[in-house]
């Protein structure tokens, strides 16, 4: 499809209109002298919106919590040099976790690039430096060739496994005068299971025995969640997650069990299911170290291994059936062949899986039972269909297992590059991408000070999301550690901090302290009525060294 223009101009104008035939409502950035040309076209565009964060990781992140709780793709608009590797980090998180971003980066003029003459921004090769946190990467050599990478570089989210992909664009390049003749856009790819694929799970399945369903990250949409839920009521398979996985399938489901959490342990009250499992069916998980516990996690012998990156098959894990296909399309055949040709000989009852999941959420140990109060709190004051944005903190380390999901695409998590303080920034973005549901970030105090400065876009543009600040005045997750390691030698660890509420003071916007959990609860469902950000602080003391 191509939409005739047929009329001269710079090649920020091409840019921002060749976003727009693609429907791409927001970029997130910060205007800098390199992207002047970009940033005076979307002065006129009635169709896409501009984020200000206040530092281009902000960006990355906001584009990252935007596809995560839309899955349209989100968009960074960044300048040279310093804009590129302030973004990457975010952009790495984005690629450890498969999220489609688009990054959009200037550079210095043709006759400089990846040379040191000593211009502003330079660096010899910014190529390289988004190169091993992208699948995707092409530089623009003129202004007529903009159109149809933005499309090129959308349809490549759409291959195989999403991840994030950069465009780079010379800032002359951005001023060059050209003739647009169109505006190409992208055709989105899906992966389709072949038909031999699904008749060789079908017949796994139907092999005999009772059937375990394992959820990654891949089934978190709504098609993909209806198409498990239906299949885990035809099959009756019992269903349980990954981290990533959490919300594919609602977790007060009769088939349910539940996610794991955050480490997988051989403790866990999964285990009678996997190892009272004649088949494993894993859709949209890798089965990774970190998931697996390398390895270590007693799956069923029998296993059909789907994800649409064929090199995680085989690695921990042999698969007597491997499909590199789209999660959806995937399920969606599946349960078509079960319906017509049956499924598995044995069912697990209604009532071993809520056995199951009601040993699951409940506190494995006395340190758990310490947290799950404030994780109850949050539940109840949270809508079922609110969307909770996560940080590398021990509170949702616990939430991981002990937080109930309802539905895709409502909790995520920096689970593959583990950044810290990307909570409140990718809060933003969530917001922005789904005004109409209620968002809550969950931070720690010592992560939230890295990406704090966000605050001031939330206020700024108005986005009404509650950060919750759980205090302990301490990098808790590494205290532990070295108490583990070195009992009783810390270092580094324990922190001054600033007063939360005073901060949002500051800003002129609403800041409570919660003293329990009860005040937790009852003040978060009054910021979630408002209409401008809140901070809530939460001092807790839930450690033992």
């Amino acid at each position: 499809m191509a939409t005739d223009v047929k009329r001269k101009v710079r090649g920020g104008a091409a840019l921002v209109k060749a976003l727009e035939a693609n429907g791409i409502r927001t970029v997130f950035g910060i205007p800098g002298v390199h992207t002047l040309d970009a940033y005076d076209a979307l002065i006129d565009s009635d169709y896409v919106d501009t984020v200000l964060p206040r530092h281009e990781q902000g960006a990355g992140f906001m584009a990252d919590g935007y596809y995560r709780a839309s899955g349209r793709p989100g968009v960074a608009l960044i300048v040279t040099g310093p804009g590129v590797t302030n973004v990457a980090t975010a952009v790495g998180e984005a690629f450890a976790d498969s999220s489609k971003v688009l990054v959009i980066a200037t550079n210095l003029e043709r006759e400089y690039l990846d040379k040191l003459e000593g211009n502003l921004h330079e660096i010899t090769d910014q190529m390289g430096v988004m190169k091993p946190i992208t699948k995707w990467s092409r530089r623009v050599m003129s202004a007529q060739e903009i159109p149809g990478a933005i499309a090129e570089a959308l349809e490549q989210l759409d291959i195989g496994r999403p991840r994030p992909v950069y465009l780079e664009i010379p800032l002359d390049v951005l001023a060059e005068e050209c003739e647009i003749d169109d505006l190409p856009t992208a055709t989105h790819q899906v992966k389709l299971p072949t038909p031999e694929s699904i008749t060789a799970a079908g017949d796994a399945i139907r092999s005999g025995g009772k059937l375990l369903l394992f959820a990654g990250g891949g089934c978190v949409s709504e098609e993909a969640s209806a198409a498990l839920t239906e299949l885990a009521e035809l099959s009756g398979a019992a269903v349980f997650t990954s981290l990533m996985g959490k919300g594919s399938i609602a977790e007060d489901h009769p088939r349910a069990l539940g996610a794991f959490g955050y480490r997988w342990s051989d403790d866990s009250p999964i285990v009678p299911f996997m190892t009272g499992s004649d088949t494993c069916l894993a859709i949209g998980t890798g089965l990774g170290l970190r998931t697996t516990a390398n390895g270590s996690m007693p799956l069923p012998t029998r296993l059909v291994h789907v994800d649409l990156d064929p090199n995680e098959f085989n690695k921990r894990y042999q698969a007597d059936v491997a499909i590199e296909a789209d999660a959806t399309e995937f399920l969606r055949a599946l349960v078509n062949d079960i319906k017509l040709n049956g499924g598995p000989g044995a069912q697990w009852s209604d009532a071993e899986i809520a056995e199951g999941r009601q040993k699951n959420f409940a506190p494995a140990d006395e340190r758990a039972a310490r947290y799950t109060p404030y994780l109850q709190a949050l539940r109840a004051a949270i809508p079922r269909d609110g969307i909770v944005i996560n940080d590398m903190t021990m509170m949702s380390y616990e939430a991981a297992r002990y937080f109930p999901v309802y539905g895709p695409r409502t909790y995520t998590f920096p689970r593959g590059f583990g950044t810290l303080g990307s909570s409140l920034p990718t809060a933003i973005g969530a917001k922005v991408a789904r005004p109409d549901k209620a968002v809550v970030s969950i931070n720690g105090d010592g992560g939230v000070q890295f990406t704090l400065t966000e605050l001031g876009a939330a206020v700024h543009h108005k986005i009404p999301v509650p950060f919750v600040i759980f205090n302990d005045s301490t990098h808790t997750a590494v205290k532990a550690a070295q108490q583990r390691t070195y009992p009783g030698r810390f270092i580094d660890v324990d922190l001054v901090n600033p007063d939360y509420v005073k901060i949002a003071e500051a800003y002129g916007i609403p800041g409570f302290r919660a003293e329990s959990p009860e005040e937790l609860e009852r003040l978060l469902k009054e910021s979630l009525r408002s209409s401008t950000p809140v901070i809530i602080d939460v001092p807790i003391d839930l450690e033992r060294y």
